[in-house]
């Protein structure tokens, strides 16, 4: 499968532009619902300007989805990846921040250690069969885990960002998702000095080579994610 795969991706380079050549054919790409509508979609638009004969499919979804199984050429995925059999190219790096409405931190109050979410109402992230309770945060250097709870689960982290403006609880995020609101002061931080592991942002392709179009792509989004 693999030999096949790398065969058909020369033949796509070999078709699809050389090098300092015209771009041609389509991308199949998927992206987390919140950052790919904010920044990953207005990067494409000025990408598509450039290179006319590229036609994108897109897949906007936070589930995360077999590149093989689906065919999918490109997926940009926050870190850290535990797929070692899958090739990614960092492009961004980012910060995770917890943070709620004004109105949430006062009526709880805010936390002042990390330990204290447990009697906070937490906004957390699900996958399929999993939903993601443990907040991982830093301590004199040392690595903090936390149980947390709450009555709002969700697989689409636009929906968690939805109920945190809402005040309904306290939101674990990637700071590129929420920098306009926090900017804005729709959101306010806490726990500045436990700030968990870095949420890095990753270009991802399956462990064939990937074609000259979608390589072109990749350098093109660090290129433009980096330069904000």
């Amino acid at each position: 499968m693999s030999d096949a795969r790398k065969l058909l991706a020369d033949w796509d380079a070999s078709v699809g532009g050389v090098k300092d050549g015209p771009l041609r054919g389509t991308i199949k790409m998927t992206s987390t619902v919140d950052f790919g509508r904010s920044k990953v979609v207005p990067a494409i638009d000025r990408f598509m300007e450039l290179h006319s004969g590229i036609s994108i499919d897109l897949h906007i979804s936070d589930t995360v989805m077999d590149l093989v199984e689906h065919n999918i050429d490109l997926a940009i995925r926050n870190g850290p990846l535990r797929d070692s059999s899958l090739k990614a190219r960092l492009i961004l790096r980012g910060q995770r921040v917890i943070s709620a409405a004004p109105s949430y931190w006062q009526a709880r109050g805010m936390p002042l250690h990390p330990e204290d979410l447990g009697a906070h109402i937490c906004l957390m992230v699900s996958r399929p069969g999993t939903t993601f309770s443990t907040w991982h945060f830093v301590e004199g250097g040392k690595s903090v885990s936390v149980r947390v709870s709450g009555n709002r689960v969700t697989n689409d982290g636009s929906i968690l960002k939805r109920w945190a403006l809402k005040g309904y609880g306290v939101f674990l995020s990637p700071v590129w998702d929420i920098r306009e609101e926090l900017s804005s002061g729709a959101l306010v931080p806490a726990l500045d000095g436990f700030l968990p592991d870095n949420a890095n942002l990753y270009a991802v392709t399956d462990g064939s080579a990937a074609s000259h179009r979608v390589r072109a792509l990749i350098d093109f989004l660090a290129d433009e994610f980096n330069r904000e």
